[in-house]
Protein backbone atom coordinates (compact mmCIF):
# COMPACT_ATOMS: atom_id res chain seq x y z
CA UNK A 1 0.00 0.00 0.00
CA UNK A 2 2.95 2.37 0.74
CA UNK A 3 3.45 2.17 -3.03
CA UNK A 4 0.05 3.88 -3.73
CA UNK A 5 0.94 6.75 -1.56
CA UNK A 6 -1.18 9.19 -3.25
CA UNK A 7 -4.23 7.14 -4.73
CA UNK A 8 -6.82 9.53 -4.03
CA UNK A 9 -5.09 11.98 -6.37
CA UNK A 10 -3.47 9.67 -8.55
CA UNK A 11 -6.59 8.70 -11.18
CA UNK A 12 -8.46 6.94 -8.02
CA UNK A 13 -6.22 4.08 -8.29
CA UNK A 14 -7.50 1.07 -6.05
CA UNK A 15 -5.34 0.50 -3.08
CA UNK A 16 -5.99 -3.14 -2.48
CA UNK A 17 -5.70 -3.96 -6.76
CA UNK A 18 -3.98 -1.00 -8.02
CA UNK A 19 -5.89 -0.99 -10.98
CA UNK A 20 -7.12 2.05 -12.80
CA UNK A 21 -10.87 2.06 -13.72
CA UNK A 22 -12.15 1.11 -16.81
CA UNK A 23 -11.26 3.95 -19.74
CA UNK A 24 -8.87 6.31 -18.37
CA UNK A 25 -5.60 7.12 -19.68
CA UNK A 26 -2.83 5.43 -18.52
CA UNK A 27 -0.16 7.94 -19.70
CA UNK A 28 0.35 11.07 -18.07
CA UNK A 29 -0.13 13.60 -20.82
CA UNK A 30 -2.49 11.04 -22.98
CA UNK A 31 -2.89 7.61 -23.44
CA UNK A 32 0.22 4.70 -23.09
CA UNK A 33 -0.10 2.51 -25.92
CA UNK A 34 0.43 -0.91 -25.52
CA UNK A 35 4.68 -1.59 -24.02
CA UNK A 36 6.18 -4.52 -22.90
CA UNK A 37 8.05 -3.88 -19.40
CA UNK A 38 10.53 -5.91 -17.67
CA UNK A 39 9.75 -5.81 -13.81
CA UNK A 40 12.72 -6.54 -11.59
CA UNK A 41 11.92 -6.82 -8.20
CA UNK A 42 12.22 -9.12 -5.12
CA UNK A 43 9.89 -7.88 -2.90
CA UNK A 44 6.62 -10.38 -3.59
CA UNK A 45 4.28 -8.02 -2.76
CA UNK A 46 5.87 -4.95 -4.61
CA UNK A 47 6.00 -7.59 -7.50
CA UNK A 48 1.96 -8.18 -7.04
CA UNK A 49 1.22 -3.96 -7.04
CA UNK A 50 3.17 -4.06 -10.40
CA UNK A 51 1.54 -7.06 -11.71
CA UNK A 52 -1.46 -5.07 -10.67
CA UNK A 53 -1.00 -1.68 -12.41
CA UNK A 54 0.70 -3.60 -15.63
CA UNK A 55 -2.88 -5.51 -16.17
CA UNK A 56 -4.42 -2.67 -15.26
CA UNK A 57 -3.06 -0.64 -18.63
CA UNK A 58 -2.90 -3.18 -20.58
CA UNK A 59 0.94 -3.71 -20.69
CA UNK A 60 3.19 -7.08 -21.41
CA UNK A 61 5.35 -7.81 -18.52
CA UNK A 62 7.68 -9.89 -17.51
CA UNK A 63 8.45 -10.26 -13.54
CA UNK A 64 12.19 -11.19 -12.22
CA UNK A 65 13.04 -11.82 -8.54
CA UNK A 66 16.61 -10.89 -8.31
CA UNK A 67 19.25 -9.37 -10.97
CA UNK A 68 20.57 -12.67 -12.42
CA UNK A 69 16.74 -13.57 -13.56
CA UNK A 70 16.10 -9.91 -15.08
CA UNK A 71 18.96 -10.79 -17.57
CA UNK A 72 18.30 -13.84 -18.55
CA UNK A 73 14.84 -12.76 -19.82
CA UNK A 74 16.23 -10.13 -21.45
CA UNK A 75 18.42 -12.50 -23.31
CA UNK A 76 15.49 -14.46 -24.17
CA UNK A 77 13.84 -11.70 -26.09
CA UNK A 78 16.93 -10.40 -26.80
CA UNK A 79 16.08 -7.14 -25.10
CA UNK A 80 12.53 -6.56 -26.97
CA UNK A 81 11.44 -4.35 -24.07
CA UNK A 82 10.33 -0.98 -24.16
CA UNK A 83 11.50 -0.26 -20.94
CA UNK A 84 13.05 -2.15 -17.49
CA UNK A 85 12.10 -1.45 -13.45
CA UNK A 86 14.71 -2.15 -11.93
CA UNK A 87 14.89 -2.57 -8.08
CA UNK A 88 18.56 -2.30 -6.86
CA UNK A 89 18.84 -4.14 -3.71
CA UNK A 90 18.15 -7.99 -4.67
CA UNK A 91 19.55 -10.83 -3.97
CA UNK A 92 21.76 -13.38 -6.24
CA UNK A 93 22.66 -10.25 -8.41
CA UNK A 94 21.88 -6.38 -7.76
CA UNK A 95 20.18 -3.28 -9.98
CA UNK A 96 23.83 -1.90 -11.15
CA UNK A 97 25.12 -5.38 -11.97
CA UNK A 98 22.40 -6.24 -13.81
CA UNK A 99 22.05 -3.00 -15.76
CA UNK A 100 25.93 -3.43 -16.51
CA UNK A 101 25.40 -6.64 -18.23
CA UNK A 102 22.22 -5.90 -19.94
CA UNK A 103 24.20 -2.46 -21.75
CA UNK A 104 26.95 -4.84 -22.31
CA UNK A 105 25.21 -7.88 -24.02
CA UNK A 106 22.23 -6.39 -25.63
CA UNK A 107 20.14 -3.83 -27.61
CA UNK A 108 19.16 -0.88 -25.50
CA UNK A 109 16.34 -0.29 -23.45
CA UNK A 110 15.86 2.48 -21.03
CA UNK A 111 16.57 1.19 -17.52
CA UNK A 112 14.72 2.90 -14.23
CA UNK A 113 15.81 2.11 -11.51
CA UNK A 114 13.40 2.26 -8.63
CA UNK A 115 14.75 1.74 -4.91
CA UNK A 116 14.54 3.34 -1.41
CA UNK A 117 18.16 3.74 -1.22
CA UNK A 118 19.20 6.38 -3.36
CA UNK A 119 22.93 6.73 -4.34
CA UNK A 120 25.62 9.51 -5.65
CA UNK A 121 23.85 9.69 -9.60
CA UNK A 122 27.03 8.37 -11.03
CA UNK A 123 26.53 5.12 -9.45
CA UNK A 124 23.45 5.00 -11.53
CA UNK A 125 24.79 6.39 -14.88
CA UNK A 126 28.28 4.47 -14.63
CA UNK A 127 26.10 1.15 -14.61
CA UNK A 128 24.18 2.06 -17.54
CA UNK A 129 20.83 2.53 -15.80
CA UNK A 130 19.10 6.14 -17.66
CA UNK A 131 16.61 7.41 -14.75
CA UNK A 132 15.52 7.22 -11.09
CA UNK A 133 12.70 6.85 -9.52
CA UNK A 134 12.71 6.97 -5.45
CA UNK A 135 10.46 4.64 -3.40
CA UNK A 136 7.95 5.21 -2.21
CA UNK A 137 6.83 6.66 -5.69
CA UNK A 138 3.49 7.42 -6.87
CA UNK A 139 1.15 6.28 -9.67
CA UNK A 140 1.31 9.71 -11.34
CA UNK A 141 5.09 9.65 -10.96
CA UNK A 142 5.36 5.89 -12.24
CA UNK A 143 3.36 6.84 -15.58
CA UNK A 144 4.95 9.77 -16.34
CA UNK A 145 8.53 8.38 -16.18
CA UNK A 146 7.19 5.21 -18.15
CA UNK A 147 5.39 8.15 -20.42
CA UNK A 148 8.82 10.11 -20.89
CA UNK A 149 11.24 7.25 -21.67
CA UNK A 150 9.01 4.91 -23.89
CA UNK A 151 8.97 7.75 -26.63
CA UNK A 152 9.33 6.33 -30.41
CA UNK A 153 10.07 7.60 -33.48
CA UNK A 154 7.96 6.89 -36.35
CA UNK A 155 8.25 5.47 -40.25
CA UNK A 156 5.76 6.17 -42.85
CA UNK A 157 5.86 3.04 -45.17
CA UNK A 158 3.63 3.38 -48.27
CA UNK A 159 2.39 -0.14 -49.33
CA UNK A 160 1.85 -1.27 -52.81
CA UNK A 161 -1.71 -0.50 -52.33
CA UNK A 162 -1.09 3.02 -51.49
CA UNK A 163 -2.20 2.27 -48.37
CA UNK A 164 0.04 4.43 -45.84
CA UNK A 165 0.94 2.51 -42.34
CA UNK A 166 2.52 3.86 -39.83
CA UNK A 167 5.65 1.94 -38.15
CA UNK A 168 7.29 2.77 -34.46
CA UNK A 169 10.44 1.83 -33.19
CA UNK A 170 12.00 1.96 -29.96
CA UNK A 171 15.07 4.67 -29.82
CA UNK A 172 18.45 3.03 -30.87
CA UNK A 173 20.67 4.12 -27.62
CA UNK A 174 19.94 6.77 -25.00
CA UNK A 175 20.84 9.71 -26.71
CA UNK A 176 18.46 9.17 -29.07
CA UNK A 177 16.38 8.06 -26.41
CA UNK A 178 16.88 11.59 -24.40
CA UNK A 179 16.31 13.29 -28.21
CA UNK A 180 12.55 11.21 -28.21
CA UNK A 181 11.77 12.99 -25.00
CA UNK A 182 12.87 16.32 -25.19
CA UNK A 183 11.06 16.91 -28.85
CA UNK A 184 7.84 15.05 -27.02
CA UNK A 185 7.49 18.00 -24.55
CA UNK A 186 7.01 19.94 -27.22
CA UNK A 187 4.49 18.29 -29.30
CA UNK A 188 7.40 17.08 -31.92
CA UNK A 189 8.29 13.87 -32.92
CA UNK A 190 11.07 12.39 -35.26
CA UNK A 191 10.15 10.49 -38.33
CA UNK A 192 11.66 8.58 -41.50
CA UNK A 193 10.03 8.75 -44.39
CA UNK A 194 12.40 6.62 -46.55
CA UNK A 195 15.96 4.98 -46.52
CA UNK A 196 18.71 7.55 -47.25
CA UNK A 197 20.15 11.04 -46.05
CA UNK A 198 17.96 13.69 -45.14
CA UNK A 199 14.84 11.20 -44.85
CA UNK A 200 14.62 11.97 -41.05
CA UNK A 201 12.47 14.48 -40.09
CA UNK A 202 11.20 16.75 -37.15
CA UNK A 203 7.52 17.16 -37.37
CA UNK A 204 4.64 18.18 -35.44
CA UNK A 205 3.47 15.13 -33.19
CA UNK A 206 -0.36 14.76 -35.27
CA UNK A 207 1.55 15.40 -38.57
CA UNK A 208 2.15 11.28 -39.15
CA UNK A 209 -2.07 11.01 -38.04
CA UNK A 210 -2.59 13.69 -40.69
CA UNK A 211 -0.62 11.99 -43.81
CA UNK A 212 -2.77 8.70 -42.78
CA UNK A 213 -5.75 10.81 -43.04
CA UNK A 214 -4.92 12.14 -46.23
CA UNK A 215 -3.95 9.15 -48.08
CA UNK A 216 -5.82 6.33 -46.57
CA UNK A 217 -9.07 8.41 -46.09
CA UNK A 218 -9.47 10.99 -48.31
CA UNK A 219 -7.11 9.70 -51.01
CA UNK A 220 -5.08 12.80 -51.88
CA UNK A 221 -2.01 12.10 -53.94
CA UNK A 222 -0.22 14.08 -51.84
CA UNK A 223 0.19 15.20 -48.80
CA UNK A 224 1.67 18.35 -47.11
CA UNK A 225 3.51 19.15 -43.74
CA UNK A 226 6.37 21.04 -41.99
CA UNK A 227 9.57 19.98 -40.99
CA UNK A 228 10.42 21.19 -38.07
CA UNK A 229 14.51 20.71 -37.52
CA UNK A 230 15.96 23.72 -36.07
CA UNK A 231 17.34 26.31 -38.16
CA UNK A 232 16.21 25.07 -41.30
CA UNK A 233 12.80 24.79 -41.67
CA UNK A 234 11.27 23.64 -44.88
CA UNK A 235 7.56 22.83 -46.64
CA UNK A 236 7.46 19.07 -47.58
CA UNK A 237 5.27 17.91 -50.35
CA UNK A 238 5.09 14.03 -50.23
CA UNK A 239 3.90 12.15 -52.94
CA UNK A 240 1.61 8.86 -52.61
CA UNK A 241 3.27 7.11 -55.46
CA UNK A 242 6.46 6.68 -52.87
CA UNK A 243 8.00 8.15 -50.11
CA UNK A 244 11.72 8.72 -51.70
CA UNK A 245 9.78 11.64 -53.76
CA UNK A 246 9.60 14.61 -51.72
CA UNK A 247 10.36 17.88 -52.72
CA UNK A 248 11.14 20.85 -50.12
CA UNK A 249 10.66 24.19 -50.21
CA UNK A 250 12.93 26.05 -47.61
CA UNK A 251 11.35 28.90 -45.73
CA UNK A 252 12.31 32.35 -44.38
CA UNK A 253 11.79 32.97 -41.06
CA UNK A 254 8.69 35.17 -41.42
CA UNK A 255 7.01 32.44 -43.66
CA UNK A 256 7.90 29.68 -41.26
CA UNK A 257 6.23 31.42 -38.65
CA UNK A 258 2.80 31.73 -40.30
CA UNK A 259 2.98 28.04 -41.50
CA UNK A 260 3.28 26.90 -38.13
CA UNK A 261 0.61 28.62 -36.96
CA UNK A 262 -1.37 27.59 -39.60
CA UNK A 263 -0.33 23.79 -39.35
CA UNK A 264 -0.67 23.79 -35.45
CA UNK A 265 -4.78 24.63 -35.60
CA UNK A 266 -5.16 22.40 -38.49
CA UNK A 267 -3.48 19.17 -36.85
CA UNK A 268 -5.65 19.60 -33.91
CA UNK A 269 -8.16 17.84 -35.70
CA UNK A 270 -5.60 14.84 -36.05
CA UNK A 271 -5.56 13.16 -32.49
CA UNK A 272 -5.82 9.56 -34.18
CA UNK A 273 -4.43 7.79 -37.31
CA UNK A 274 -7.03 6.87 -40.26
CA UNK A 275 -8.65 3.69 -39.12
CA UNK A 276 -9.46 2.83 -42.46
CA UNK A 277 -6.31 2.02 -43.88
CA UNK A 278 -3.86 -0.03 -42.29
CA UNK A 279 -3.49 0.33 -38.30
CA UNK A 280 -0.36 2.03 -36.47
CA UNK A 281 2.10 -0.86 -34.94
Amino acid sequence: VWLLKDWRDSGRVSVRTGLRPAGSAAGGGGVLRMLRVLIAEDNVDVQQLHASIMRGWGFEFDLAANGREAVELARARDGAYDICLMDIDMPVMGGLEAARFMRRELRYFPILAVTGKTRQWTEYFDSGIDDLLEKPFTITGLRQKIGEWTEKHYQIVIQETGSVLIERGRPMDKHHAQELRELAKVNLRRVKFFDGPGSSLIVHKNVTNKISHDFNVKRQLMATFLNREPGKPTRCDLYKEGCALMPQTYLTPEEYEELEKMENAELEKYQEPALSGPHVR
